[in-house]
């Protein structure tokens, strides 16, 4: 048995049902930059977008506090099945699933960053919501 197999084996095994609601996260917005292909860490390929979205001040709901970025990682199945690679920078999407982290090591040094794990992804507006502008982008 390979090493990668025995890390699979080993791992605990989720119910096939989780309890509703149990680290679920969805994010609307616009792609940052264009898809990228890359692999999970147990070496599946898959399609990694970096969604932008703006981030409201808690206290002034109607004021925008900073603008923030999040890495969704895109299986291959879901990629194809919604052409997902064929996107462009500044394109809206909303992306759902489950929050991750990721190790990556650059220059000698760890670094840790979240992602999420996407089981649905939406390219395209989300009905009824307004065109969102990324920084620098102009109407």
């Amino acid at each position: 048995m390979s090493e990668q197999q025995q890390t699979m084996r080993d791992r605990l095994r989720l119910p096939d049902a989780p309890p509703p609601r149990l680290n679920h996260v969805v994010v609307t917005g616009a792609l940052a930059e264009e898809p990228r292909l890359g692999r999970n860490p147990i070496g599946e390929p898959v399609t990694l977008l970096r969604v932008g979205f703006p981030v409201a001040d808690p206290m002034r709901p109607q004021t925008l506090l900073t603008w923030a970025t999040v890495e969704v990682e895109v299986p291959d199945p879901l990629a194809d099945r919604q052409d997902i690679r064929e996107l462009q920078g500044g394109a809206p999407i909303l992306a759902a699933g489950q929050l991750s982290e990721r190790w990556s090591i650059a220059d000698g040094r760890s670094t840790k960053r979240g992602a999420i794990i996407a089981a649905h992804v939406h390219p395209g507006p989300t009905p009824g919501a307004p065109k969102l502008f990324l920084p620098g982008e102009g109407p």
